[in-house]
Formats: structure tokens, C-alpha cells, sequence
């Protein structure tokens, strides 16, 4: 038996060894921090970075976003702002002070700063008014459809909205964390294969039918990113728009009932991913969907019960974290209300919280993948270049449902 281990363990070796010269050759889809390719790429577009509903006028909250800190707080007129982690004086955490109409006030010695991070108040200093040279810096910040977005790039934000909605109907934002590279979850939405397996106990894909044979795959560029297009035994096409950098827009089913029953039509879902920092980032979902007058209340009763129990269950972090150690399984956890997600997680974390892909073996199952990678390649290269990158556009056709 220990020879037969020592010759599996051997075996692995060898294996693991192979493709290792291939690292140097791969692109970092990884790293998201100011000055790296993948940072500088992410910063050229507007990112969500919290949803409206959990701040308060008059309220200040500290933010990471792709490696950085800042302070994010909402003026008394309603205006969200996005200024520097720090202040300038003695470089305590903005985000313990005091909103004062549209500035922010530090929390140890009072000086003010407005909503572009410039100090416009210094009251222990003598002039203790404005200093023209003194700034925590800030980001433009706006507000969509319940989320709180800022552009962290150089020159003027591109247009805003980043993606338009269809008129009426339920505006939803799911806010999660998930604790891997951001990259992973999004070559996840590029992965429509995964959904035969990781997703075939249950949750939300099931409607989808996807475990009964898998996908006939195929990927395009597109003018805003890549198209994602999958079909079933030549039945109808289901497509998901992968708009770059960072989110894909895709149908999702209908809420259903604990009997079943469905409420309300499909759910014309973004996701877009953002990372806090190179191990960790937050899916921000925001859904819209069209609920007959007469399923409205039974709508919103699910809908509460679910917000409740989210309150209540475990993260998606723990979750994942105990099931890939050991201490649980996944069908502890069946019952969670974002059971979907904690499928996501444990696949994706079991890759570690950065992949390591020059270890891995591509089939013709990746073929999304693998082109994905090779439009990822081509901007990053263009950026490490200082060459200019495609200039993408969304003009807010939606994808094909399918199914």
C-alpha cells in the first residue's frame, strides 16, 4: 500500500511538473492593483462600488477597490462622494468623521474636505480656512438603478450610464463577496459547461435543464466584449453577453415559489465583478423584471423572506471554506438561500485564490476560455505598451433568452 502511495504521489509529480514552463508565457489576468496592465484596464470604465440602499444621508463608510482605500459618504443633499482613505494632517481613517452639508469632516483634529477630496478647512491652524496645495484626492461618483458607481482612471469617465435597462418593470441589486480572483468567477461566466456538473443538485440553473446533455459551445468579439452562445440538441440558442471589462449581462429564470410555482417573468440580469484586492472581489447583480400586478405581493413576501434569511445563513465564504477543508459538505448547506453562489465559490476557490493556470489542460470544452483569454491578452499587451486599447461599446441590445 505505501509503495502503490509513493507511486501515485511520484505519478502527480511528474504530472504537475510538465506544464510549468508554460507561466511565463501566460498573461496576468490576476493582478488588479494600480499600474498593473489588469488594474489600468479595470479603471478605464465606470466599477460599482456599493449599493444605495445601505448609505444613509449623512453617513460615511470605508471602501477597497481594486487594491485601493477610500472614503465613500452621501451628502446631505443625497450626492454620493468618493474621496482618499486618509487625511492629509495626521493620516486618520476619513471615514470616522462627520459629513457637514457636502464635505467630510476628520474625526481627530476637524479639518474639512470637499467632495473632490480639496481641504477647505484646517480649525486648529492659523489661517485655519482652504489650503490651495492640500488634498486627500477623489473620484467621480454617481449614481444607477440602486448602485453607487466611481471611475478610478486617468481623464474624463466615459459616458454613464455604463449599461441601459428596457423601461418598467422591478429594479433588484444583489450585492456578494466572494473570496477568489475576480478573473476566475469572470472566465465562470464565459464556462457555460459547468453548469452540468457543479450546478446539478439544484438551485436556480436546474430550470435551465442543463444537466440532462451538454452545450454545443461558441464565442465571438463583439463591439462591446465577447458573446457567449450555447445550444441544446439544435433547440433554440441562449446567449450571454460578456460586456467588458468585468460584467456580463444574461436572463436568468423566473423567482419561484416554495411550491414551485412561478412568480413574476425572467430576470434580465448584469453582473458586474470588482475587486477589492487580488484574492478577493464583490458580484454586484442588478436585475429587472416584469411582475404581473396580481403575483406583486406574493412576489415581495419571497422576496422578504429570502433578504431575511440571507441576514441569518452563513457567507458564501464560510461556506466554501468549510466544505473545501472538510468540515462539511455541500449538501449541508442545501437550503441556503444563495445556494447558487456557494456552488460558484467552492469551485472557484478550490482553484485557490489566484488560479495558477499554467498548470492546467484545456479541452474543446473551453473553447470560450480560451478566446476570453486571448481578447484579455491582446488589451493588456496593448496596455503594457502604452498602445491604445479597443474602444468598446454596449448599445444595450439584449442577449437572446434560448431554453
Amino acid at each position: 500500500m505505501q509503495a502503490e502511495s509513493q507511486q501515485m504521489q511520484s505519478d502527480n509529480k511528474a504530472s504537475d511538473r510538465k506544464p510549468l514552463g508554460r507561466k511565463s508565457q501566460l498573461m496576468d489576468f490576476s493582478s488588479a492593483g494600480p499600474g498593473t496592465p489588469g488594474g489600468e484596464f479595470l479603471r478605464r470604465f465606470w466599477q460599482p462600488v456599493y449599493a444605495s440602499r445601505d448609505l444613509a444621508i449623512g453617513t460615511a463608510k470605508p471602501i477597497r477597490i481594486m487594491g485601493e482605500q477610500f472614503t465613500l459618504y452621501r451628502g446631505e443633499s443625497g450626492a454620493p462622494y468618493i474621496v482618499g482613505y486618509r487625511c492629509a494632517h495626521r493620516c486618520t481613517q476619513m471615514s470616522t468623521g462627520w459629513v457637514r452639508g457636502e464635505e467630510i469632516q476628520c474625526f481627530y483634529h476637524g479639518w474639512k474636505y470637499s467632495g473632490t477630496g480639496a481641504c477647505t478647512e484646517r480649525p486648529a491652524e492659523n489661517p485655519p480656512g482652504p489650503h490651495k496645495d492640500i488634498s486627500i484626492g477623489g473620484v467621480p461618483a454617481r449614481e444607477y438603478h440602486g448602485l453607487i458607481y466611481g471611475y478610478f482612471g486617468p481623464g474624463e469617465p466615459p459616458a454613464f450610464p455604463p449599461y441601459p435597462f428596457s423601461d418598467g418593470g422591478i429594479i433588484e441589486n444583489l450585492v456578494t463577496e466572494f473570496p477568489c480572483n475576480w478573473f476566475q468567477t469572470y472566465e465562470n461566466f464565459a464556462d457555460e459547461v459547468h453548469l452540468a456538473f457543479v450546478h446539478s443538485g439544484g438551485g436556480s440553473h436546474d430550470d435551465l435543464k442543463r444537466t440532462v446533455e451538454l452545450p454545443k459551445l461558441s464565442a465571438h468579439e463583439t463591439d462591446y466584449g465577447m458573446s457567449r452562445i450555447t445550444s441544446i440538441s439544435g433547440g433554440p440558442e441562449r446567449a450571454a453577453h460578456l460586456i467588458f471589462p468585468n460584467t456580463m449581462r444574461i436572463f436568468l429564470p423566473p423567482q419561484r415559489a416554495p411550491n414551485g410555482k412561478e412568480i413574476g417573468g425572467w430576470r434580465d440580469s448584469y453582473l458586474t465583478l470588482v475587486p477589492t484586492d487580488d484574492e478577493n472581489h464583490i458580484l454586484f447583480s442588478t436585475r429587472q423584471v416584469h411582475v404581473p400586478q396580481e403575483q406583486l405581493n406574493e412576489y415581495w413576501a419571497i422576496r422578504e423572506q429570502v433578504r431575511q434569511f440571507v441576514k441569518s445563513a452563513p457567507s458564501i465564504r464560510e461556506v466554501a471554506e468549510a466544505v473545501l477543508s472538510g468540515k462539511k459538505v455541500l449538501a449541508d448547506y442545501k437550503d441556503h438561500p444563495r445556494f447558487v453562489f456557494i456552488e460558484d465559490a467552492i469551485a472557484q476557490l478550490g482553484q485557490g485564490a489566484i488560479a495558477d493556470r499554467s498548470r492546467e489542460r484545456l479541452g474543446a470544452s473551453d473553447v470560450c476560455i480560451a478566446i476570453l483569454r486571448r481578447l484579455f491578452t491582446r488589451e493588456l499587451t496593448a496596455i503594457m505598451q502604452n498602445k491604445p486599447i479597443k474602444t468598446w461599446h454596449y448599445d444595450g441590445t439584449p442577449p437572446q433568452r434560448g431554453f
